[in-house]
C-alpha cells in the first residue's frame, strides 16, 4: 500500500498598511498607536495588537527568504499568489530617496552602516528601515560584482525579480558607489537622488565601454579619443578659430549679444574645461569629483554670464554640429572622432541640464571661465 504524506496550511492575509509599518521599521506598539484612529472603535488596543503582531511574524518569517527573491518566488512554504509574491518582493527592496541620498556614493561596508544612525537623525526615517534599505543595497551589489554576460539592469532584474524601473535605481546606486564618485560637496547639496540617478543613467548610456563585465566602467577609448581631441582642438590656431567662429555664427541667431559676446571671448576656456571632464573619467581619483567638475567650470559658469538652461543646451547642439562641419581638420579625423565627440557632448549636455540649479541655501560662488 502507498503511503502519502498530506500537509493543510490557512492562506495568508497579507494587510498592506502593516506592511507598510513593517518596512518603516515602527514596534508593534507604535504601529497600533498609528493605526487605532483608522479601526472601529469597538476594537480594542489588546485586539488590534495582537493582530499587527501576527502580521509581523509573518513578515518576519518571510525576511530571510526575501533576501533571495528567486528562491521565495519558487517557495511553497508561504501559500501566495505569485503576484502576492512579486508584489512582497517589490515592497521590501523599495526605499526611501533621502535615505539613499545621505549614502549614495559611499562604500558599502560596515562602517557605512555602522554610521546610519546620522541617516536616521537627518532624515527621520527609522533605524531599522535604513538598515533594510542599506543591507539590500548591499546584498545586490555582492551579487552583481562578479556577474557577467548581462547588463547590469537585465542581471538585477533577473537575479531580484525587480520591475525595470526600480532595477535601473538599482543600477544607477551601484555605478556611484563603484565609481566612488563625490555627492557631498558643499556645492552638490541642492541636489537630490534622482538628480544623480539620471546623471548615472547618462554616464552609464553615454560613457561606458561595451565588456562582458556586469559593473560597467567608464570607456578608457573615450578618455583616450578626448585627450586626442583636446591637443588638437585646443593647440591649433587655426582648428580653434574656425571653431570658435562656427558656433558663434550658430548661436548668434537666438543668443543675446552680450552674452554671446562674453562666450566668444572665453571660448577656448569653455572647450577646454568640456575635454577636461572627459579626460578624467577613466582617472580613478579624479573622476570621483566628476558631478563637481562638472557643475563648477561649466554650470555654475553659464550661470554667470546670464544663460539659460535653454541657451546651454543650444550651445552643446551646436559644438556637436559644428564640428563635423570644420574644414581645418580633415574628413578621416571628423569621422576617426566624431563618434567619441559627440559621446562626450551628449553626456555633458544632459547632466549639465539636469544639474543647472543654485545652492538652495548660499548664493553661488562667483566663478568664472578663467578659473
Amino acid at each position: 500500500m502507498s503511503e502519502w504524506m498530506v500537509t493543510t496550511s490557512s492562506a495568508i492575509v497579507l494587510d498592506e498598511s502593516i506592511l507598510q509599518l513593517w518596512l518603516l521599521g515602527h514596534s508593534v506598539d507604535q504601529a497600533a498607536n498609528l493605526r487605532k484612529p483608522t479601526v472601529r472603535a469597538s476594537i480594542s488596543m489588546l485586539v488590534l495588537k495582537s493582530y499587527i503582531m501576527s502580521q509581523y511574524r509573518t513578515y518576519e518569517m518571510m525576511h530571510h527568504y526575501l533576501h533571495n527573491p528567486r528562491y521565495f518566488a519558487g517557495q511553497f512554504m508561504f501559500p501566495l499568489s505569485q503576484s502576492a509574491k512579486q508584489h512582497l518582493i517589490e515592497r521590501y527592496y523599495s526605499f526611501d530617496e533621502s535615505v539613499i541620498r545621505e549614502i549614495l556614493g559611499k562604500k558599502l561596508n560596515s562602517r557605512t552602516r555602522k554610521d546610519l544612525d546620522e541617516v536616521h537623525e537627518k532624515t527621520g526615517v527609522k533605524l531599522t528601515s535604513c538598515r533594510r534599505q542599506f543591507d539590500n543595497l548591499k546584498r545586490i551589489m555582492k551579487r552583481v560584482e562578479d556577474a557577467e554576460g548581462r547588463t547590469l539592469i537585465k542581471d538585477i532584474e533577473h537575479q531580484f525579480l525587480l520591475p525595470h524601473q526600480l532595477a535601473s535605481q538599482y543600477a544607477h546606486i551601484l555605478f556611484i558607489a563603484d565609481n566612488k564618485l563625490d555627492t557631498f560637496r558643499k556645492r552638490l547639496s541642492c541636489y537630490q537622488f534622482p538628480d544623480f540617478e539620471y546623471c548615472a543613467s547618462v554616464f552609464m548610456e553615454n560613457w561606458t565601454s561595451n565588456t562582458t563585465d556586469t559593473l560597467p566602467e567608464f570607456d578608457p577609448q573615450l578618455a583616450q579619443d578626448t585627450r586626442d581631441l583636446k591637443s588638437q582642438l585646443l593647440n591649433d590656431r587655426a582648428v580653434l578659430d574656425e571653431f570658435k567662429n562656427r558656433v558663434s555664427n550658430s548661436l548668434s541667431q537666438s543668443a543675446h549679444p552680450p552674452v554671446m559676446e562674453r562666450i566668444q571671448n572665453s571660448f577656448k576656456v569653455v572647450l577646454r574645461n568640456i575635454l577636461s571632464v572627459g579626460c578624467m573619467i577613466n582617472q580613478q581619483k579624479e573622476v570621483r569629483s566628476i558631478f563637481v567638475e562638472i557643475t563648477e567650470k561649466l554650470v555654475d559658469a553659464f550661470m554667470q554670464v546670464g544663460w539659460s538652461a535653454v541657451d546651454m543646451e543650444l550651445f552643446y547642439d551646436c559644438m556637436i554640429q559644428e564640428f563635423q562641419n570644420l574644414s581645418a581638420l580633415t574628413s578621416q579625423y571628423r569621422e576617426r572622432y566624431g563618434t567619441s565627440w559627440i559621446r562626450l557632448i551628449t553626456g555633458i549636455k544632459l547632466t549639465s541640464i539636469r544639474l543647472f540649479k543654485q545652492p538652495t541655501s548660499q548664493s553661488i560662488l562667483q566663478r568664472s571661465f578663467t578659473r
